[in-house]
């Protein structure tokens, strides 16, 4: 059985750094919290828009869903502008009972369930037509964690084991979206293992696997030019 697919999507990047307060860059913390999601999904096939600091269009981060053809599509994002707490958004556009607000409701209870700890207002479930939702052929989600011009908030972002909790709320909520168990060893952050060698990065194309991302991007590009305009590259730990 194959497993589902999963686009993490940390918001911003590159020359778009997001909502800037308190010297936090929201871009910084999008990619931190998708990076550790993604380290241990490993029950799902999981896809990042962006595994560095870069750009990538808003397009394009749609483009990779609609290739992967993924089952789920979840866009991670840090909020300002005055205010405090957790929400989350799925397309307005939607009909009742589309898998999206199912999927946001999940992720919605379960995230806003580790952020307790830190008595995080839980702004409501929402709706909007930003451009990653609307456009999605995936169920799509994207949630805001906290206010980073908010003193209070940007400093519970660098707390220690923050982003590892909020990742831990993150997973459960994918799970549970994707109809597993949300406690099945997602409530823990991941162990150390000294009897394993350090995590490796391997950067698959359809065409080819590469330790090294600049030989991924320059086969890709090969591959692109020959007609495969559906290559994408798949960044897999081990």
């Amino acid at each position: 059985m194959s497993k589902a697919v999963v686009v993490l999507d940390p918001g911003h990047g590159g020359y778009d750094p997001g909502a800037v307060a308190h010297g936090l860059k929201e871009k910084d913390l999008n990619l931190a919290l998708g990076l550790a999601v993604a380290e241990r999904l490993e029950e799902f096939k999981v896809l990042l828009t962006r595994d560095r600091d870069v750009f990538v269009s808003l397009a394009d981060r749609v483009a990779l869903s609609r290739r992967a053809e993924a089952d789920l599509f979840l866009s991670l994002h840090a909020n300002a502008g005055g205010g405090r707490g957790f929400e989350s958004f799925a397309y307005s556009g939607l009909k009742p009972g589309h898998r999206a607000f199912v999927a946001q409701k999940s992720l919605h209870a379960e995230v806003i369930g580790v952020l307790k700890s830190w008595d995080i207002i839980d702004r409501g479930l929402k709706q909007a037509a930003f451009y990653v939702l609307k456009h999605n052929p995936a169920p799509a989600v994207l949630i805001e964690s906290l206010f980073i011009d908010n003193e209070r908030e940007a400093g519970i972002w660098q707390e220690k084991h923050f982003v590892q909790t909020l990742a831990t709320g993150v997973i459960r909520g994918v799970r549970s979206a994707l109809g597993l168990s949300p406690e099945n060893g997602a409530d823990a952050a991941p162990k150390p293992r000294p009897d394993k060698p350090e995590h490796k990065s391997l950067y698959t194309v359809q065409v080819g696997a590469f330790a090294y991302i600049d030989n991924a991007r320059q086969r890709l590009a090969e591959a692109r030019e020959a007609g495969f305009d559906d290559a994408y590259i798949y960044h897999k730990h081990f």
